[in-house]
């Protein structure tokens, strides 16, 4: 295996079709492991921060890469995906891209704008994202083990990050955080199995 599986197309045969994609380049090279490492390490500083292991007050110095990696790269994987005709991993990338820069925008200046309700437009914001996060979910169980456990875990750090919010539970926060640990580590470990794959032309790196 030298690749995820993990991109569905609008048409009925996914499978087909991607692999026409392989033996038809389009010129593009695979974005799949430059945009899950751009989110792998993105969320892994993110969740330190999260999850209490180090002060919040550090939050500012995550926006460098939220901005750089989580948003930038990101957007360019997903647009590449698009390019190549792979719906789901552009859609993922794209609208990941939208959240990291939303995420930056709103701690470094639309956030301390907020003079009432807080809390409860925190938890929306965070509670938007759960729920698409579940939608991309259920497309993603016709793709592999792997990316499943991606997105179920990021869909309970959105939904326990939102609720975390909307009650003002610093506890329900690291929790998500804890969680949002281990999701950088599968999408790290996902990225890794695919440029290594390809590069040794074998597998190397087992991805269930």
């Amino acid at each position: 295996m030298t690749d995820l599986d993990t991109r569905p197309t609008d048409a009925a045969a996914a499978a087909p079709t991607h692999a026409a994609a392989v033996a038809l380049p389009s010129g593009w090279g695979d974005p799949f492991p430059l945009g899950l490492a751009s989110f792998g390490i993105s969320a892994l500083v993110l969740s330190t921060v999260m999850s209490g292991m180090i002060d919040p007050l550090a939050t500012p110095a995550v926006l460098s890469l939220a901005l750089a990696l989580g948003f930038l790269t990101e957007l360019v994987a997903g647009i590449i995906h698009f390019q190549r005709g792979e719906t789901f991993p552009g859609l993922v990338f794209t609208a990941y891209a939208g959240f990291w820069l939303s995420y930056a925008l709103l701690v470094q200046f639309y956030g301390p704008m907020v003079t009432a309700d807080a809390a409860a437009i925190t938890g929306m914001f965070l509670l938007a994202w759960a729920i698409f996060s579940t939608y991309m979910l259920l497309a993603a169980l016709r793709t592999n083990v792997t990316t499943v456990v991606i997105f179920t875990l990021l869909s309970a750090v959105f939904y326990l990050a939102a609720f975390g919010a909307f009650f003002e539970n610093t506890a329900l926060g690291h929790l998500a955080g804890y969680l949002l640990v281990a999701d950088a580590l599968v999408a790290l470990y996902a990225s890794a199995a695919v440029i290594v794959n390809t590069t040794w032309e074998r597998t190397v790196l087992p991805v269930p």
